[in-house]
């Protein structure tokens, strides 16, 4: 029997499986996130944790002594600059590391003919047409960009409780910041932020509770929240007018931001509006199907 590996390597966390040679999933794990947020361009950080999920893996699918035929990773943010990094040792004849919206496009839209937007801790859109062309938007990390992504709407909400504050005003926003972080104020928030004590990840968190609180009909919550259902659609606007005119072209939406239903629903009439001619669809499967369908091409196995 042949065996390939799918790897989703996101911000918040890290799934691998693996797969027999008919693309039947014999293993799953899930475990820490591998981006290099902070890191050195050397590091080996992302390397030991694909290695020992791969093997916890193997174990899990009882194929501990099997060299896969070929492993695909999708890591969030990959690029050129990160050549320097360490490439993890992998039982596989032939291991591919690419950015982790190449695996997005492949799950969602076997064909690769249409569009994903991913909102997670950070955010990107990607897509392509038949003939092959490919076009990328966003993905420029928390500091400069990600908009409409977990951190955002959690950096905006927080944002704007601070802009009250200082008009005299006390929001729910305020409120369930400083609740969440478990603080005595606003600006201990900040503080705990610049003294490293509240991490990103942790911040990105903060956005579950905006999205509660606009479920209860907080106005200021309901304004986050759009504006960030807005700046994803923009995106994917971005790349069809990047990929050139095609009637009826496919919008995914993917990533832990889109649970929510009311930005769900924001989003898809966001997209309404700014391009009529794109329709927002469930994606066909996950981003670690489309690594191993990405693995089994390399392996000669088909898609």
């Amino acid at each position: 029997m042949t065996y390939v590996v799918g790897i989703d390597g996101g911000q918040s966390s890290t799934t691998v499986a693996i797969a027999d040679e008919r693309g039947r999933v014999c293993a799953r794990v899930v475990g820490e996130p591998t981006d290099l947020v902070g890191e050195s361009r050397t590091s080996s950080r992302r390397a030991r944790i694909l290695e020992s999920l791969v093997e916890r893996a193997s174990i899990e699918g009882g194929v501990a002594d099997v060299e896969f035929a070929a492993a695909v990773a999708g890591i969030s943010g990959y690029g050129e600059h990160e050549a320097g990094a360490a490439r993890p040792q992998i039982r596989a004849r032939r291991l591919r590391i690419v950015h982790d919206t190449e695996i997005a496009l492949a799950g969602a839209f076997p064909a690769g003919d249409g569009i994903v937007v991913i909102a997670g801790t950070g955010s990107v859109a990607y897509g392509g047409d038949e003939t092959g062309r490919r076009a990328l938007v966003g993905g420029w990390g928390y500091l400069f960009g990600d908009a409409g992504s977990a951190f955002w709407i959690a950096r905006l909400a927080i944002a704007r409780a601070m802009e009250d504050h200082d008009a005299g005003r006390y929001t729910e926003l305020a409120a369930r910041a400083i609740a969440f972080f478990d603080v005595p104020s606003l600006r201990a928030i900040q503080h705990g932020v610049a003294h490293g004590e509240i991490s990103r990840a942790t911040i990105a968190a903060f956005a579950t509770d905006v999205a509660a609180l606009a479920a209860a009909g907080s106005d200021d919550a309901s304004s986050v929240t759009r504006a960030a259902a807005a700046e994803l659609a923009r995106a994917a606007v971005a790349v069809d007018d990047r990929l050139g005119p095609q009637p009826a072209r496919r919008v995914a939406p993917i990533g832990g931001v889109f649970r929510d239903a009311r930005l769900r629903s924001h989003f898809e009439q966001a997209v309404a509006a700014l391009r009529p001619g794109l329709s927002v669809v469930d994606p066909l499967g996950d981003p670690v199907s489309g690594a191993i369908a990405l693995a089994r091409s390399d392996a000669g196995l088909g898609g």
